[in-house]
């Protein structure tokens, strides 16, 4: 899978030449996992690189290929009546390749808003859980990948959504949302696990 990945993200970038622009960027994201009325939420960042090219001759539309890493966190905490005490820590990396459909409108020379919108391929990269108790006894810590075993988490996933942004010369500001359409969980069928990607970034066009 990490492969195939690379692979992915590769051919992307290879395409970098024929494309108007070449736009790094970065930004926050919150990431939740969804399930019936139940969510876990995750913190953390993304950051890569993106692609404008023109289509169908149509001004201000453009096909927006992208590859971004992001890293998500979170931690828990929790204490049994002062006798054992356990935290643990969450980590994810994915590879995230999307391909967004953008229309962008220029308010002035340099000013534009646009819109996005278009699905996401999502690729695991490292998920690990490590748990640290502590007890009368002593200590103990686990580390788990939550890539691996009989549950845990799905490597693959597709996303789909969209967001708005608003730019100034080279600088932009966005905001986006995307919805997973595959099962984030790898345990069974009747737990169904859906996965919500928000994010806030900025960007600078080479």
């Amino acid at each position: 899978m990490k492969k195939l990945a690379i692979v992915a993200a590769a051919l992307v970038l290879a395409a970098a030449p024929a494309f108007s622009q070449v736009i790094p960027g970065a930004g926050y994201l919150n990431s939740t996992l969804v399930s019936g009325g139940n969510s876990s939420v995750q913190n953390g960042f993304y950051a890569g690189v993106s692609m404008d090219m023109d289509l169908f001759g149509v001004k201000g539309l453009t096909l927006a290929p992208g590859v971004y890493a992001s890293a998500i966190f979170s931690s828990s905490s929790g204490n049994l009546f002062g006798l054992i005490s356990g935290t643990g820590k969450n980590t994810e990396i994915d590879l995230n390749i999307p391909a967004y459909f953008k229309y962008s409108y220029n308010l002035s020379r340099d000013a534009r808003v646009f819109a996005y919108a278009g699905p996401t391929a999502q690729i695991g990269l490292i998920a690990r859980s490590n748990t640290q108790t502590t007890s009368v006894i002593g200590s103990t810590s686990s580390t788990r990948d939550l890539f691996s075993g009989d549950t845990g988490l799905n490597r693959f996933n597709i996303l789909v959504g969209g967001g708005v942004g608003f730019g100034f010369s080279k600088f932009s500001i966005n905001v986006g949302y995307d919805y997973g359409l595959l099962n984030a969980y790898r345990g069974g069928r009747d737990s169904v696990v859906n996965r919500a990607n928000l994010h806030v970034g900025v960007s600078y066009a080479l």
